[in-house]
């Protein structure tokens, strides 16, 4: 089972993994040339470990350059992601909560007269909030599945203490 991670989230880690292997490579990448230049002077460096420490830190202040620019470009798909994830969420939320309110509060009103244990309760409500879901949107990532019905069942039923 996938844990479901919000788009939102996503997109600002990915900024900040972006902001800061950008800034590191730039950086690394400025300050190999100005030891290549002669402006940086390393005393304990000899001709021979210049070039070693140039060729490999530069390679590796590339890396990082390269990843940096790569998440910027990943903001665009995960921005128009977190536009699509909102709508529909919207959707499935009013669809559920307004088309199919009859038959949650069936399952609410049981728990108000203590027919059925809290535990057996939670899992026949989530199973019939999946089912109504699947029953319009079957091609649902699971992780963001299971992330409506919590949301949905939080909505629904948390005014209703259990015992």
């Amino acid at each position: 089972m996938k844990i479901y991670v919000d788009e939102q989230k996503r997109y600002e880690d990915t900024k900040a993994t972006g902001q800061c292997f950008t800034a590191v490579g730039a950086i690394g990448l400025i300050a190999i040339v100005l030891l290549d230049t002669g402006v940086i002077k390393l005393a304990a460096l000899d001709s021979v470990n210049k070039l070693m420490v140039s060729i490999v830190m530069g390679l590796v202040f590339l890396i990082f350059f390269i990843i940096g620019m790569k998440s910027f470009m990943e903001l665009k798909d995960i921005s128009k992601k977190i536009d699509r994830n909102n709508s529909l969420e919207k959707e499935i939320m009013e669809y559920v909560t307004v088309t199919h309110k009859d038959e949650l509060m069936t399952l609410a009103s049981l728990g108000e007269k203590g027919d059925a244990c809290s535990g057996d309760l939670y899992y026949k409500r989530a199973e019939l909030i999946t089912s109504i879901i699947t029953e319009k949107y079957s091609l649902l990532e699971e992780s963001f599945l299971d992330h409506m019905v919590e949301e949905i069942y939080s909505k629904i039923y948390s005014d209703i203490v259990e015992e």
